[in-house]
């Protein structure tokens, strides 16, 4: 072989190479052999194939070498190189662009070089409208933002031409000279084709979906903020090239509470926290990206998480100094502060939501060596809140039923000094009544000891409430009958107390509450309550409810008529149960208790939803939410957010309202129930499928797809992958969509009762085989799908697979075979025959309108066939493809 013919050949492998450094080496061997070929056109081709790779290496900086040798050669030899003069001036202005952003090359090289190249355009009759936007980009690095706009404005003005950027490219960049002079709205105005899917390209929108993230955030469009991440990361997160694209994915998770899905991120790409010769530009943005996650997670006290082969913390340190040498390079050659001012205020930034659900893990995994459980610590007393305030605050919030109190009554406990008796009575009160769920026997007996402390001290109020409650515990303890009886002597001591006027109201209501909370107690156990105890309940309730509205007990009101709600609901009296709750609503609401209200709130709305009224299911449990805000135990948030998500559900039209609800349930869910966590996530991949937004369906069926057997069985995960099949589908992903269906189909292939699911996967799967090029595959597939459809005697679809079938024989070609007449016909021909043979056959024996539809059909695309004309984009065989 010639050393042409050599270069050539390497020339041709190197096409077939992934994108990066071998790659460019191995086009730089072969730059340096061509040039001392005998074939300047050739060395032209090696030397615009070696620009290309340096651009999708993110190798930028090496660029112009190759450039300007080509220049050099179309200068010298512009007869060999006159066919590749437009693809050379169409790489000048990558070589142009990293050169604005290279801070290695002056300022007046990169205008000197702005200047020839519009005077080559000008010279070959090309619009100076991409140099244009080349200057305005230099001007925004430099801060003259007036220039900047004049430059860009004229771009815009300038005639369109064949050497302008695509559409696509275009508006990316006018988007971000609005974002850099931080018009929010004006960015996303010139983005929105992008974002909208109206404009696409090689690199876009995969790049506007990270650049648009915050300026989405910022501009309160939260959901399209929480898509542009689910589409654009996955559409980035192997390209070289955007590399600064993930950077921005990875703050975008720093800022809205998914510090754990950036660490993910981070994670997958620790390799790029090292330099490998990429141009400056692209690292920048990158460590800039993680540098911010890498704050954040040192402000929560996670600096000691491993990343890579350091810490966190660690690595923050060498990224922060490599950020300030980089930021020093560029205001260096800028002249002005403008780089380290726009990094500096980057860094600086404070998350914009406390919390967008992603549908990815939420909890931060523990630092090596900690211990299986962290101790929650308790606020330290500061020297502006004394032991009085402490106690003040307790005191306040446990007048309310504050979900607070305890912990209010901890931080006394913890002041640091000696309590008071008084003080340390109370602080064992609360101890101990919050023991009684764990072990209630010893709770009784703590409580009738604390008790005693508060007689000694002379306090008889809180004495009756420490028995009231000890004779709470002891009937959960499993003595009814010792429970009721001190009940009843603790109610009676204080009715007298009440009387005497020695006990006020609120402590009168608080000490013989015991008496109804005893008679509750006897209504749980596993094997459900007699009636006669449920009766007894619901009348001591309703006693104590009448005494609490009597004496103005709002609060304890609202206790009661929630008791009488559960009672109701075990003796099947769903209207009574509907207005004990409403009323229980109405109570905590006027006593200043909202976050006690979301458990009725919450029970309206299963009642609702149990009645087929899905719309006021939502009502009522998004006023539980909101009512119990960040107050609610994380199981009860969990539960109703649960339960929010079925009543949207059940509303048509409502996937992009299910998507969020789903998406929050899942990350309140994350830590307390797995199958939980990713039931909602795949409730929001399928919304987002059912609204054809099939990249963040993908996106998050990818995420959770890996332990789909966790949340479903059977059938249940057979369709879940086939949604997502259809996604990857929509996408072009045939090769992996063909592996979801596949897959689906091998779970129900034995199940007698997915027989018709069992063919629809068989006939999805032959066709992603099919597009995905796998025509060996494919027949096969659309051949036993045709068997499964007409073992059900479902002729249409049959039929479509069969002639799918034929088709693909008739593509691959193969052995012929004798017609009637002895002639011989291509496999194709004789399958479409068959196809043809038994429809006509049916028509005679069953005719309906399907079959005279198939059988005219099956007659015009074996014409096709015959006539060797038939476009395969015409027929329909995909129109069976089970929607769901």
């Amino acid at each position: 072989m010639s050393g042409t013919a050599a270069i050539r050949a390497g020339l041709e492998e190197c096409a077939a190479l992934p994108e990066g450094r071998q790659k460019a080496e191995r086009l730089e061997v072969l730059a340096a052999q061509a040039r001392t070929a005998d074939d300047r056109s050739l060395e032209g081709e090696v030397l615009l194939a070696l620009v290309e790779a340096y651009l999708y290496a993110a190798e930028g900086d090496r660029m112009p070498v190759a450039a300007g040798r080509l220049l050099r050669l179309l200068d010298d030899f512009p007869a060999e190189l006159g066919p590749l003069t437009y693809s050379i001036h169409w790489r000048l202005k990558w070589m142009t662009h990293s050169l604005v952003g290279n801070p290695a090359v002056p300022l007046e090289t990169t205008h000197r070089w702005l200047d020839e190249l519009q005077s080559r355009y000008r010279e070959r009759g090309y619009s100076a409208r991409p140099v244009l936007a080349l200057r305005s980009l230099l001007a925004q690095e430099t801060g003259d933002f007036e220039t900047a706009a004049a430059a860009m404005e004229a771009s815009i003005a300038a005639p369109d031409d064949a050497m302008a950027d695509c559409d696509a490219c275009e508006h990316n960049g006018w988007g971000a000279w609005r974002d850099a002079a931080g018009d929010d709205e004006g960015a996303l105005e010139f983005w929105a084709p992008l974002l909208d899917g109206e404009l696409t390209c090689a690199e876009e929108p995969h790049r506007v979906l990270g650049q648009a993230l915050l300026p989405l955030l910022r501009t309160g469009r939260v959901e399209d903020a929480r898509s542009a991440h689910l589409k654009g990361y996955r559409l980035a997160r192997r390209t070289l090239s955007l590399r600064e694209t993930v950077g921005q994915h990875i703050e975008f998770c720093a800022l809205t509470g998914n510090e754990a899905r950036g660490l993910e991120i981070l994670t997958e790409h620790v390799a790029w926290l090292a330099p490998h010769g990429e141009e400056v530009s692209r690292r920048l943005g990158f460590i800039c990206g993680a540098a911010v996650l890498l704050r954040r997670l040192t402000a929560l006290g996670h600096d000691d998480l491993p990343v890579g082969d350091r810490t966190a913390g660690a690595a923050l340190g060498d990224l922060e100094r490599e950020i300030g040498d980089i930021c020093a390079r560029y205001d260096a050659r800028n002249g002005t502060r403008v780089v380290s001012e726009r990094v500096a205020a980057r860094l600086s930034r404070e998350p914009l939501l406390d919390r967008l659900p992603v549908g990815s893990p939420v909890r931060l995994p523990r630092p090596a060596g900690a211990g299986a459980v962290a101790a929650v610590p308790v606020p330290p007393r500061t020297a502006q809140a004394s032991l009085e305030d402490l106690v003040a605050e307790a005191r306040r919030l446990s007048a309310l039923r504050h979900p607070h109190a305890d912990e209010a009554w901890e931080r006394v406990g913890a002041a640091g000094t000696e309590l008071p008796e008084p003080v340390a009575a109370r602080v064992e009160l609360r101890r101990a009544g919050t023991a009684m769920e764990q072990d209630p026997g010893a709770a009784y007996a703590r409580l009738l000891a604390v008790a005693d402390r508060f007689e000694r001290l002379g306090d008889r109020a809180d004495a009756l409430e420490s028995r009231a409650g000890a004779a709470v515990a002891l009937a959960y303890a499993g003595d009814r009958a010792g429970g009721e009886s001190l009940a009843e002597t603790v109610t009676a001591e204080a009715a007298a107390a009440y009387a005497q006027g020695t006990l006020d109201a609120e402590k009168y209501l608080a000490a013989r509450r015991a008496g109804a909370y005893v008679a509750v107690s006897t209504l749980a156990g596993p094997d459900g309550p007699v009636e006669t105890d449920v009766l007894a309940a619901r009348a001591r309730v309703e006693a104590e409810l009448s005494t609490a509205e009597e004496l103005g007990g709002t609060g304890r009101a609202g206790t009661y008529h929630d008791m009488l709600a559960r009672i109701s609901l075990l003796l099947g009296d769903l209207d009574a149960a509907r207005t004990h709750l409403t009323a229980a609503l109405g109570c905590y609401s006027d006593a200043g208790m909202p976050w006690l209200a979301a458990r009725p709130a919450g029970m309206l709305g299963q009642i609702a939803l149990d009645q087929g009224d899905p719309k006021s299911a939502e009502g009522h449990v998004s006023t539980a939410l909101e009512h119990g805000g960040d107050l609610l135990p994380a199981g009860e948030a969990a539960e109703l957010s649960s339960l929010l998500v079925e009543a949207l559900t059940r509303q048509p039209g409502r996937e992009l309202d299910v998507v969020g609800a789903a998406l929050a349930a899942a990350a309140r869910w994350d830590g307390l129930s797995e199958p939980d966590t990713l039931h909602n996530t795949f409730a929001a991949a399928r919304a987002y499928h059912v609204l054809d937004r099939h990249g963040e369906a993908a996106a998050l069926f990818e995420e959770v797809m890996p332990r789909v057997e966790v949340p479903y069985e059977g059938e249940a995960v057979a369709r879940t992958r086939a949604q997502y099949g259809r996604s990857l589908a929509e996408l072009g992903r045939h090769r992996e969509a063909a592996e979801q269906f596949v897959t689906a189909a091998r779970l129900v292939q034995d199940d007698p009762d997915a027989k018709e699911l069992h063919a629809e996967l068989a006939w999805s799967a032959a066709e992603a085989l099919q597009f995905a090029g796998r025509r060996d595959e494919a027949l096969p597939a659309f051949q036993r799908a045709a068997r499964l459809w007409g073992d059900l005697g479902m002729i249409v679809p049959r039929v479509r697979c069969l002639r799918a079938a034929a088709w693909l024989m008739d593509w691959t070609g193969g052995d012929t075979a004798e017609d009637e007449d002895g002639d011989t016909e291509p496999p194709g021909v004789t399958a479409m025959r068959a196809v043809l043979a038994e429809l006509e056959s049916l028509a005679g024996a069953e005719p309906s309108e399907e079959v005279a539809a198939e059988l005219a059909e099956t007659r015009r695309q074996l014409d096709a066939m015959l006539d060797d004309g038939f476009d395969s984009c015409d027929f329909d065989e995909n129109e069976g493809e089970d929607e769901e």
